[in-house]
């Protein structure tokens, strides 16, 4: 059975969620171990002196810090594929108009009226009877999408017309309401979800897998030092840098 938009997106933001929340932490947590774990064999290695010792925990440190950029780099990579794919199928629903009624006669009433209704307030003379007519008019046809879409479109060419009869706070405040109305009407679930998930992958560009003075940050600056700890969220970068200085050795 085919998914729907929502079950992919959901899936999506589920994942996005494990690799850029529960992945590092777990992360974090493993580098800790192993790291610790390897200091603790060189320490009790009878066969180093004190200064070898020092030195090879030196090195251990500079090979997990390698390895611990080269790790998060691939996790970026890997969160940032899930937010594009996750990006497109939203901004793919936000921007393909409503499907449009089967039924031909509904739809030739739909624009005959909202042309009727555009027509009788741009001739109006009160305010209030014109904002009982759109009122009316979006009670009969605003419970579907399509055409609630419609009037959304049309919309600030009409609120224009009534305020320029009737420019009150209190004639804002109502247009306002029945905008929101509309606005409610023509969002479908699969709009809503589209919305959770640019929300939710709004940072993709550039991810804060770690930030300063939590647990994980404090774990890595404890053997990697601040000052690299504090470029945690730049692996590439930092990559490149290693490399450079690798091939200047």
């Amino acid at each position: 059975m085919k998914r729907t938009n929502i079950e992919i997106l959901d899936e999506l933001i589920e994942k996005g969620y494990e690799q850029a929340r529960k992945n590092p932490t777990t992360l974090a947590l493993e580098f800790k171990r192993e790291y610790y774990a390897d200091v603790e064999k060189i320490r009790y290695d009878r066969d180093l002196s004190p200064d070898g010792k020092f030195r090879k925990q030196q090195a251990l440190t500079k090979t997990y810090s390698k390895r611990l950029m080269e790790v998060l780099a691939e996790m970026k990579a890997e969160y940032t594929k899930t937010a594009q794919e996750a990006q497109k199928i939203a901004h793919t629903i936000q921007t393909t108009s409503h499907e449009k009624p089967s039924d031909d006669m509904q739809v030739k009433l739909f624009e005959q009226e909202l042309e009727s209704l555009q027509m009788a307030v741009m001739l109006g003379t009160s305010a209030k009877s014109s904002l009982q007519a759109l009122d009316a008019f979006i009670g009969k046809h605003g419970d579907v999408p399509y055409f609630a879409e419609q009037i959304k479109q049309q919309f600030p060419t009409i609120a224009s017309t009534i305020l320029g009869i009737e420019a009150t706070p209190q004639n804002r405040h109502t247009l306002s309401k029945v905008l929101e109305r509309v606005e409610s009407k023509a969002t479908t679930p699969e709009r809503t979800k589209a919305t959770e998930a640019l929300g939710f992958f709004t940072n993709a560009n550039n991810p804060q897998f770690y930030l300063t003075g939590t647990a994980p940050y404090n774990a890595f600056a404890a053997i990697i030092g601040t000052k690299l700890a504090d470029r945690i969220n730049e692996p590439e970068q930092v990559l490149e840098e290693m490399k450079a200085q690798e091939q200047a050795e």
